[in-house]
C-alpha cells in the first residue's frame, strides 16, 4: 500500500532545514567517542560526571546481571519486583531526604505517569512554558485542565492560581531547564503553592549529579528538601544508567503505586540496570570531586566565551549558544565536527522558532585543553557564518 504522506512529510522536513536521522557511536559514552569513523571531542552528552562507564559502574552492572539475570520477567506487581529494586529506593530516598521513592522505566513514563496519575477533571496544572516534553505529554494525557505560565514567572503562576477554583492544583517543573540550564525559581515556587494549596511536582533530569552543594537535586540546592510534594528524575544523565523515579512521602508511592497506570503495567527496571545505579549513586556521594570538576568546567568555558566578546548563557552543566535559523544551527554543527568537536543543534520544535541553538554540555571528565578547544572552534564557526557575538537568547525570543 502507498503511502504518499510519508515522502510528503520527509521531503518538508528537509526543506525546512528540520530533517532529523540517526549517528552511530562505536565508543563509550565518554569525554572522546568516535562517531562513524571520525573521533571528536564529546559535548553534547548528559553523562555529566562520567559515571555513564566508570569501571566500578559497569562491573556492578556485570555483577547484579550474574545475580538476577537479565530481565525483571513482569511487572513489579507480579513477580517483577527484585531485592535490588527496593535497595534502590531506600537508597534514593535516603539520597534526596524523602520517605519514600518509587522507580520508573524511563524518565518519559515517570512524567506521564505522575501527570496522568493525580491529573482528573476537576484538576488543573500549572506548567512553565519551557517545560520537557515529557511534562507537555503528561498534561495532555491527564484529563486536567492546563494552564501554561510564562517562564520562571511566579507572578503570573500566582495570577493564574489566585483565578483557578479547581479543587486540586499541581504545580510543575523542570528544576533545571533541559535546552537553556537555566534553575527553576523554586524557593518562590514553593512560597505561592504552599499559599493557594498547590502540589509541586520538580523534574530533576538535569539538576541531579549537578547542582551544588552535593548533587542532591533542586530542593537540596535551595535548602527545600522536605518542601516539595513530588521530587522526579532519572538515572540516565549525571548517574550514567537508565530509568527514573519519584521521591515523596510514603502514602503518596502507596498511592503510585496503585493507580499509576506506567507503573502498573509496565516491566520493572532490569535488575542488573539497578544494580549499576546503586554503584553511582555511591560514587556521587563518596566523590564530590567530581562535581566540582564539573562546575570549574563550567566557569572556564564561559571565561573562554566571554574572552571572545560571546556570551554563554546558564550557570549549570548545559550552556545554550544562539545561533538563529535552523540552516544557520546545522551549518555550524557541522563545522564544528568537521574541527573535531561535537556540539549538537537544537531547532524547533524543541525551541522556539528563530532561537535554534548549540546546547553545549559539559562533563567533570573533560579536560581544562578540551574545554578551551571547543570555546575556540566555536568561535571560529560562528564568525565564519557571519554570526555575531552580541546575540543573546533573551533578547531573540
Amino acid at each position: 500500500m502507498e503511502l504518499p504522506f510519508l515522502d510528503e512529510e520527509i521531503v518538508a522536513l528537509k526543506e525546512k532545514g528540520r530533517y532529523r536521522f540517526l549517528r552511530r557511536l562505536s565508543t563509550p559514552q565518554d569525554a572522546r567517542i568516535t562517531i562513524e569513523g571520525k573521533e571528536v571531542l564529546n559535548f553534547s552528552s548528559n553523562n555529566y560526571l562520567g559515571l555513564a562507564n566508570h569501571p566500578e559502574v559497569v562491573a556492578a552492572l556485570a555483577d547484579y546481571a550474574g545475580r538476577y539475570g537479565v530481565g525483571s520477567g513482569a511487572s513489579r506487581l507480579i513477580s517483577g519486583h527484585m531485592d535490588v529494586h527496593a535497595e534502590l529506593e531506600e537508597a534514593m530516598a535516603r539520597f534526596k531526604g524523602s520517605e519514600g521513592c518509587l522507580t520508573f522505566s524511563a524518565g518519559y513514563m515517570a512524567n506521564l505517569g505522575i501527570l496522568s496519575t493525580l491529573g482528573s477533571p476537576d484538576t488543573t496544572i500549572f506548567s512553565d512554558e519551557w517545560n520537557h516534553a515529557s511534562i507537555v505529554d503528561g498534561c495532555r494525557l491527564s484529563r486536567a485542565r492546563v494552564e501554561v505560565y510564562r517562564h520562571t514567572d511566579v507572578t503570573h503562576l500566582e495570577d493564574l492560581l489566585r483565578a483557578s477554583s479547581s479543587r486540586r492544583k499541581i504545580v510543575v517543573t523542570d528544576g533545571v531547564f533541559s535546552m537553556d540550564g537555566d534553575i527553576a525559581p523554586l524557593p518562590d515556587l514553593v512560597t505561592v503553592k504552599d499559599r493557594y494549596g498547590a502540589i509541586l511536582v520538580v523534574d530533576d533530569a538535569h539538576a541531579v549529579g549537578v547542582l551544588p552543594p552535593r548533587g542532591r537535586g533542586s530542593a537540596d540546592h535551595f535548602g527545600l528538601s522536605g518542601r516539595v510534594e513530588i521530587l522526579m528524575g532519572t538515572f540516565s544523565k549525571a548517574l550514567g544508567t537508565y530509568g527514573a523515579y519519584l521521591c515523596s512521602t510514603r502514602r503518596m508511592v502507596e498511592y503510585f503505586i496503585n493507580k499509576c497506570r506506567p507503573f502498573i503495567f509496565n516491566t520493572g527496571l532490569p535488575p542488573a540496570i539497578a544494580g549499576a545505579t546503586l554503584a553511582s549513586l555511591g560514587i556521587l556521594t563518596r566523590e564530590p570531586g567530581r562535581l566540582k570538576a564539573l562546575w570549574e568546567n563550567g566557569r572556564l568555558f564561559r571565561n573562554e566565551m566571554e574572552a571572545r566578546g560571546r556570551e554563554a548563557g546558564s550557570d549549570t552543566a548545559i550552556v545554550p549558544i544562539l545561533v538563529g535559523t535552523d540552516g544557520d544551527t546545522m551549518a555550524v554543527s557541522r563545522a564544528l565536527f568537521d574541527r573535531g568537536v561535537f556540539v549538537h543543534g537544537i531547532r524547533p520544535p524543541t525551541v522556539p522558532e528563530g532561537t535554534g541553538r548549540l546546547r553545549l554540555t559539559l562533563m567533570a571528565t573533560h579536560t581544562a585543553e578540551m574545554v578551551r578547544t571547543a570555546a575556540a572552534r566555536i568561535d571560529e564557526a560562528l564568525r565564519e557564518r557571519g554570526i555575531g557575538t552580541n546575540g543573546a537568547i533573551a533578547e531573540k525570543r
